[in-house]
């Protein structure tokens, strides 16, 4: 059994970053390994620092929303990839959208593009939820109120209740069964974190 091999069997997750790989390669000519193992498809790169094991490689299937938390943090999955995540929006993104409290940011993988968008340490922190996939790890994901309100609030020129209506049912076609369902005391408690009309409007809505 090689070094690879070895690695692969003893390491449960599918993606994983230098420092833990480093320690079962050779001692010699450590990045060289690496390039190789990239290279012949035994791994992948998602940025410098950290990888995925390659299509023959894997245990189970690529989610993008572990990679989404794993690529860039702290962040969690929002906005309109959340929001077709739970099924509110028909329209599938090709982007995994996310919020962060660092800067904004935007990678490009071979399983996609991420994007980050920034906000301070108190809007992040409200309506965030974990899921916890066992062995996998899991990540976080803005509750369906969060992901719209930072929808909403991230859209501009939302000032009256008709065009708030027009952005969410008629632009983002928002599903209106689904909508009557949430939970307006906590969009209405990010409303009064968020501070800004069109949020509040939501809130009220």
């Amino acid at each position: 059994m090689n070094f690879f091999e070895l690695f692969r069997k003893e390491v449960t997750i599918d993606i994983f970053d230098y420092q833990l790989l480093a320690q079962y390669l050779p001692l010699k000519k450590k990045r060289d390994k690496v390039s190789l193992l990239v290279n012949e498809g035994k791994i992948v790169r998602l940025k410098k620092g950290l990888y995925i094991f390659g299509e023959n490689w894997r245990k189970g299937p690529i989610n993008l929303e572990i990679i989404a938390n794993l690529l860039y943090g702290p962040s969690c999955v929002s906005f309109e990839y959340a929001l077709n995540h739970y099924g509110l929006i028909a329209e599938r993104t090709e982007i995994i959208t996310s919020l962060t409290m660092g800067d904004s940011k935007r990678f490009n993988t071979p399983f996609g593009q991420f994007e980050y968008q920034a906000t301070s340490k108190d809007k992040f922190q409200i309506g965030i939820e974990y899921r916890d996939l066992g062995k996998e790890g899991g990540y976080f994901i803005a509750s369906r109120e969060k992901a719209l309100c930072d929808l909403v609030y991230r859209t501009s020129g939302i000032r009256t209740p008709e065009q708030l209506k027009h952005f969410l049912f008629e632009e983002m076609r928002v599903d209106e069964s689904q909508f009557q369902q949430f939970d307006f005391q906590r969009i209405g408690e990010i409303a009064k974190i968020y501070k800004k009309h069109s949020v509040t409007m939501l809130s009220k809505l």
